[in-house]
């Protein structure tokens, strides 16, 4: 089975339709719950969709009910989260060699460590990477 990485950026996705590239998202979505694709992210996960989703719902891009809807099927997804322990090394390299937030570098750091594709929706991450890390995918260029 194909394992990858996916940020917040893509799981956002799957719950705000209004997003670009959100079918390709979902896609991806589609493969992991018919068990022909892996997902892993790092344990923050949860807290990015959660936030993000609320970002969404104070821009009035989606209502309260949602939000709750949405954190309750995502957290029922039972995606294989890593806790950054075993890989903070990894995560202050890529967050000081591309001047990264913790939490994007957290992303890299687990794909990394389990030598599969990050999948991003991220552009800034994905420009300040694109050149040097090769696994590194943008989700506008990816096919399933």
């Amino acid at each position: 089975m194909k394992r990858i990485v996916v940020d917040a950026s893509v799981v956002l996705k799957w719950y705000l339709s209004d997003e670009k590239y959100s079918q390709v998202a979902l896609e991806i979505l589609d493969k992991y719950v018919s068990y022909e694709v892996e997902i892993l992210a790092p344990s923050l996960l949860e807290y990015e969709v959660l936030n993000g989703l609320l970002i969404a719902r104070k821009r009035g891009r989606i209502q309260n009910e949602i939000v709750a809807t949405a954190v309750e099927g995502f957290l029922s997804l039972e995606i294989e989260r890593k806790n950054i322990s075993f890989f903070y090394p990894d995560v202050l390299f890529f967050s000081e060699s591309y001047d990264l937030s913790a939490y994007d570098a957290s992303y890299l750091a687990l794909a990394k460590e389990e030598s599969v594709l990050l999948v991003t929706a991220d552009k800034n991450l994905y420009n300040k990477v694109k050149t040097k890390l090769k696994w590194v995918k943008w989700l506008g260029g990816i096919s399933f």
